[in-house]
This record gives C-alpha cells, structure tokens and sequence, in this order.
C-alpha cells in the first residue's frame, strides 16, 4: 500500500497536480497511523501553500486528521481538528455526494463521541 502511495503522490507531483498530491498524501498519513508506523508525510513549499490557501484541500486534511484521532480516541486532536474542519464546511463545496455522507456520518459519529465524552469531564 506504502508504494502504490508513493506512486500516486510522484504521479501527481510530475504533473503539478498538486491539490491531490496533498490529498494523497494525507490518505497516506492516515493509512501510516492506522497500521502503526506513524510516518508524517513531507509536504513540498507548493503543497504547503495549497494546504494554507485551499480551503477544500484543508477541510479534507482536518477530517483525515479528526477520523484517525477519533479512532485513537485522541479526544484533543479529535476537538481540535473536527472544530476546524466545522469551521471550514461553510466556506467549501461537497466534492462529491458520496464523500460527503461519508464525512457526514463519520462527523455525526465523532460529534456524538466528543459529546458524551466533554459530558463526563
């Protein structure tokens, strides 16, 4: 999985396409976590920007970043990252419908989760 990843990430770079290189690149970061190596990926100046200045790509990052938080039961990155990524859904537009139940449900799951859990603190 690591190479197919890699792959796609130099794909997208000698292509310019650097909205989903940085998009790839989160999905490996997450992908990384998940099987316990927790490597970070290393953005490029380019991929920076795009992160900073997009808001849709920033919003994907954020919910990546608040799912594998959740799923650690990381309640502050999981607060932290789900606050921003609530804080950017106003401002950009559902990639696709698909994704955006996808996000839906894992959000209403988190929210439940940070619910329940700020209750007993």
């Amino acid at each position: 999985m690591q190479e197919q990843c890699d792959n796609t990430i130099q794909l997208c770079e000698e292509r310019h396409q650097l909205i989903f290189m940085v998009q790839a690149q989160q999905v490996q970061r997450s992908l990384s976590k998940l099987i316990g190596t927790g490597e970070e990926p290393k953005h490029s100046s380019e991929g920076q920007d795009i992160l900073a200045s997009n808001s849709s790509v920033s919003r994907s990052y954020h919910y990546q970043t608040a799912y594998v938080s959740f799923i650690f039961r990381s309640y502050d990155d999981t607060i932290e990252n789900i606050e921003k990524y609530f804080a950017l859904q106003e401002n950009t537009w559902g990639i696709l419908l698909l994704a955006h139940a996808v996000h839906a449900f894992h959000t209403g799951l988190i929210s439940f989760w940070v619910a329940r859990k700020s209750k007993e603190q």
